[in-house]
């Protein structure tokens, strides 16, 4: 590996050579729009810290406030100009290779939000401007979380830029932990989430052909699917960086065994949630100005986080539900009610929400919901059910089995506060020998891969 063979002072070179090299592959014109952002937040950063050491607090305000309208702009640009084209009948007018120039490019929504908190914090004298463009654009392009994050804070990740020299090219401890991150993130995406897409699909492709029972299978299948997707890549990044000597945020906490909706955002998609927290909910007034003004942010703030998850009605539908579920808690904690079952009410309302998130549309969602609760139970068409979704009994064996280890391995680290990789390092080497092999076999053996089979795209890549 290059990182390791050639000398130390080209590794942050080599990184973002690597990363624009990724990126490219995916898609050239992301790319293109990569280092212009990069180049765009480079210059800015340094014309802020300029105004603010110059006491010129009116234009570094200007600034800042300006370029993060021209980077949210440029963000609804390319996410809502497609449907508004849809919905104008403009796209099938289009020439193919203009309508394609608004094709969302790959991990923009990420890096955008790590630009926009690292211009917000050089105007606030949180963080100094970053001199080096090489620094910063690695800090941006990073390819192991450019296509889905986590959303990585300047403080937290430059210092560890700067520090690559000192990286050993073998360190025992470093490589396994690694390796363990990613044969678990392997494990969640392949054996479970991939798994469960398939049924899934077919029963939000056509609701109208199952009962009750099977939609809301369905709604359950997809609240793990997307849970073991979306973490799935968090930890196969994290296991990746390491390799580097790099330190990525976990982004989730076991989030089902969340007491609460509060606590679930504390453990579901951190790097987003706490962000949101920074640089939306405080600056409007958090919970500073009243319970009504709490509920008033709370709802804007997840208004926002729906919208920018995706351009349908569906996606806000989602994030107000979210929204709806936060105000419904402040005010039961005002007026001091207690509530029993805590950890089933959020899962089920965390997952009844899911269904306009996993919906094509907000009309789909409200449909596939009527039928949930009218189709009623047809115990004599689950045979056909069955089929129709291509569940042999050793599926749903393999579905529900690695749902099972799952929710085993989260209560397990949720209990002692630490996650799966690290808690291996600390067992005896036969221990964690058995737990790699049993990994690599599960993967091979029951993974969702090979020839005719579609591997499904980590969801989170079309945000």
């Amino acid at each position: 590996m290059l990182f390791f063979l050639l000398p130390v002072k080209f590794r942050q070179l080599i990184l973002l050579v690597s990363s624009y090299v990724f990126c490219g592959f995916v898609e050239v014109r992301a790319l293109v729009v990569l280092i212009f952002i990069s180049f765009f937040t480079w210059a800015a950063g340094l014309k802020i810290e300029k105004l603010r050491v110059q006491g010129r607090i009116f234009f570094g305000k200007t600034g800042t406030v300006a370029v993060t309208v021209f980077f949210c702009s440029l963000l609804c640009g390319y996410k809502y100009l497609p449907s508004f084209f849809r919905y104008c009948g403009m796209d099938s007018r289009l020439p193919e290779s203009v309508a394609g120039q608004f094709i969302m490019p790959v991990g923009l929504s990420f890096y955008l939000f790590q630009a926009i908190g690292y211009l917000v914090d050089i105007y606030k004298g949180k963080s100094q401007a970053e001199r080096s463009f090489l620094l910063l654009s690695c800090h941006l392009a990073f390819f192991p979380k450019l296509v889905s994050g986590p959303i990585e804070r300047e403080q937290d990740f430059l210092p560890q830029l700067k520090r690559l020299c000192q990286v050993k090219a073998w360190d025992r401890g470093r490589l396994s932990t690694a390796f363990t991150y990613m044969l678990w993130g392997y494990f969640m995406k392949m054996v479970v989430a991939d798994r469960l897409a398939v049924t899934v699909g077919g029963i939000f492709g056509n609701p109208v052909e199952f009962d009750s029972f099977w939609l809301l299978v369905g709604v359950l299948f997809y609240t793990i699917q997307i849970y073991c997707d979306f973490a799935g890549y968090s930890y196969i990044a994290i296991g990746c960086a390491k390799i580097f000597g790099l330190e990525l945020t976990h982004n989730f906490k076991a989030p089902y065994l969340a007491g609460s909706i509060s606590d679930f955002w504390r453990r579901w998609h951190v790097s987003l949630s706490t962000w949101l927290r920074d640089y939306i909910y405080i600056p409007l007034g958090g919970n500073r100005k009243g319970t009504v003004r709490k509920c008033i942010n709370t709802m804007i703030v997840f208004l926002i986080c729906g919208m920018w998850h995706g351009a349908g009605i569906n996606f806000m539908i989602w994030g107000l539900l979210h929204g709806l579920y936060s105000v419904v808690e402040t005010i039961s904690k005002k007026m001091g009610w207690k509530v029993k079952g805590g950890r089933m009410i959020t899962f089920f309302s965390v997952a009844f929400a899911w269904i306009f998130f996993r919906a094509d549309t907000a009309g789909a969602g409200f449909a596939y919901i009527g039928r949930m609760f009218t189709a009623g139970i047809h115990l004599e068409e689950w045979g056909k059910a069955l089929k129709a979704l291509n569940l042999s009994g050793v599926e749903i064996g393999v579905i529900f089995l690695g749902i099972a280890v799952i929710w085993l391995v989260d209560n397990l680290c949720n209990r002692k506060k630490i996650h799966l990789p690290v808690l291996i390092q600390y067992r005896e080497n036969a221990a964690r020998y058995f737990v790699f092999y049993l990994l690599i076999m599960t993967i091979l053996i029951f993974g969702m891969y090979g020839p005719g089979y579609h591997a499904e795209q980590f969801i989170y890549m079309q945000f």
